[in-house]
């Protein structure tokens, strides 16, 4: 029966597989053939074609000469997938990944052969010499493919992922060198937003063997006591006095200096490694913060996959236990991209640590979703307006209409609002004459080191009596 099943699902896949020519032709043709062949060409959850069938008809392909066209290959790599099958169940991922499969062979029929490679990875071979043009179209449309919610039993879904394309070599003659390099320019494409695609380029090599050795040394970063937070000032925009510090961490690597996080958070997040690192981040600031006066507050930025943890909440109150930091002086910031996880378990989590006190910050508004209902869903506190939209609202009508849009967005939410990057007096008056609650920015100070923290409270106090 199941021999029936697959070589019927085989069957409706053919004018698909046509386009590189029927693999099965020299079987039919031979008597003695073995008719469970085309059986291991096929993906047994999704019914489309699996990774030996790509290698054989890769292997077809690039025999061709140079000339007769050899297509281009794209791996899909699901990104966050693996959150699916722990917060909901593996018959979850098994469902979208079937629908994955469905979706992309009804727009990709005629335009290329779907393969499942295995797990969470999947593969288009688009056959002919196709242009970088047509290329970035079907990039466009297995991302909105990708992009459109997944009805599930369990609930509903989300899915983004990361594309990379890898054009034949003169030299290649098999599949792992092409199947490399469209590999390393996934790696480059999980660097940006989700949903992104990235053209393998000369380089990426190097560039993956450096980040490899750096996603070694993260590893060992921790245990070696590498890590270490510096503060910046949030002050208050009529008073400037200091309501609250964010706490930013830094990486003592012991050949390369210090490393500013946007050179290692992503290879962290990609690697697991932002679980115990972000946990380390919460209990470090909720006991610097401890030693300042009240109310002065701390804030601290968490990841995505951090909530995805079952431990985080209690982790948390943990924190807040053994510091003895009162929960309203921590300050927990998101950035909108963990809108993409299940609403309901972000939802759900930032109810329950607002609940126990915790104040919400929702950071790098204006970039990223930017989605109004966001602020309607999701419970929130504080909204953080991009660095971006400071440096060029005073240079910009439409960046000025923007932050004054923003602003007033945080009134009718009933959320306080904060400017990041302010670095001259005439963006902090422009900010505070739109409303802005609190300033942040090297106007007011640049991040320091915890044991300064101090002497930075003192002249901020002292300056205030003055007046």
């Amino acid at each position: 029966m199941m021999l029936t099943w697959l070589q019927k699902r085989r069957c409706e896949r053919k004018s698909v597989n046509d386009a590189h020519g029927d693999r099965d032709t020299a079987a039919a043709g031979n008597p003695t053939a073995s008719p469970i062949a085309p059986i291991l060409h096929i993906d047994h959850l999704t019914g489309i074609s699996n990774r030996f069938a790509l290698e054989h008809d890769l292997t077809a392909v690039l025999s061709r000469p140079q000339g007769q066209g050899r297509g281009a290959l794209l791996l899909i790599d699901l990104d966050r997938f693996k959150f699916i099958n722990d917060a909901m169940d593996h018959s979850a991922g098994d469902e979208v990944l079937i629908r994955i499969a469905k979706r992309l062979s009804n727009v990709l029929t005629g335009v290329g052969t779907i393969y499942r490679l295995g797990a969470d990875e999947f593969a288009v071979h688009v056959a002919g010499s196709p242009s970088r043009g047509k290329i970035e179209d079907i990039c466009a449309t297995i991302k909105t493919v990708l992009g459109t919610p997944f009805e599930l039993t369990a609930g509903e879904v989300w899915i983004v992922g990361s594309i990379g394309i890898a054009v034949p070599a003169p030299e290649d003659v098999s599949m792992s060198a092409l199947l490399r390099r469209a590999d390393l320019a996934v790696m480059k494409a999980k660097q940006i937003a989700g949903n992104s695609h990235v053209f393998y380029e000369a380089g990426m090599s190097a560039e993956a063997s450096a980040r490899s050795e750096l996603e070694y040394d993260l590893s060992r970063a921790l245990d070696r006591n590498e890590f270490f937070l510096e503060y910046q000032p949030i002050v208050c925009s009529e008073t400037r006095m200091i309501k609250a510090f964010e706490a930013l961490i830094r990486w003592r690597h012991p050949q390369k200096g210090v490393i500013a996080p946007d050179q290692f958070i992503s290879i962290a997040e990609a690697t697991g490694l932002i679980l115990p690192i972000g946990n380390w981040v919460i209990r470090t600031a909720c006991e610097e913060a401890m030693r300042w006066p009240s109310p002065i507050g701390v804030a601290v930025n968490v990841a995505g996959d951090q909530f995805r943890d079952p431990t985080f909440l209690p982790y948390v109150r943990d924190c807040l236990r053994q510091s003895d930091l009162a929960p309203e002086r921590l300050t927990i910031e998101v950035t909108e991209s963990i809108f993409s996880v299940d609403p309901s378990i972000i939802s759900d989590s930032l109810t329950e640590l607002r609940a126990e006190g915790v104040k919400i910050a929702l950071d790098d508004f204006g970039i990223g979703f930017s989605s109004i209902n966001n602020l309607r869903r999701f419970p929130l506190d504080h909204l953080k307006i991009d660095r971006s939209f400071t440096a060029a609202m005073l240079g910009s009508k439409r960046d000025a209409e923007l932050v004054d849009i923003i602003l007033k967005l945080g009134s009718t939410f009933d959320v306080s609002t904060t400017v990041e990057g302010v670095e001259t007096e005439p963006q902090l008056e422009y900010a505070r004459s739109r409303g802005a609650n609190a300033i942040q920015g090297f106007l007011i100070s640049r991040p320091v080191a915890a044991g300064d923290v101090s002497a930075i409270l003192d002249r901020n106090r002292v300056h205030h009596a003055k007046a």
